[in-house]
């Protein structure tokens, strides 16, 4: 039984015409999806990391990172993402088309573990 739910609890003084949002659903107790749709750059980076925090507090074995909603990935973003990795959970990040090519150009790709696709970043895990 998959659980769905908005990631709660996001940071005071962010501004509220930041466009993104970050919801997080469970297909299983140990493994989390946390989809991110809009625009992640500076003044929205602070949300996904707070987000990314409570969710590795709950322990999961897999965190499964959906960049398909972003339409725009900004250095800060891609700063998150990376520290991410050190949050003590296996971390997949499904980047398709274009954003994919980010971390190809910024040689992130190296480093992080991408995807194309949910189901393929829940069968690499």
């Amino acid at each position: 039984m998959t659980h769905a739910s908005h990631v709660p609890d996001e940071p005071t003084g962010l501004p509220r015409s930041a466009a993104l949002t970050v919801h997080a659903r469970w297909p299983d107790r140990r493994v989390a999806v946390l989809a991110v749709a809009g625009e992640l750059d500076l003044a929205t980076a602070p949300r996904l990391e707070a987000a990314l925090r409570r969710l590795a507090a709950r322990r999961p074995r897999l965190v499964v990172i959906d960049l398909t909603g972003v339409v725009f990935l900004g250095s800060s973003g891609l700063a998150v993402l990376t520290a991410a990795g050190t949050l003590g959970v296996v971390l997949r990040i499904v980047a398709p088309g274009s954003l994919g090519r980010i971390f190809a150009l910024t040689a992130l790709d190296k480093v992080l573990h991408l995807h194309d696709t949910v189901e393929e970043a829940l069968a690499a895990g």
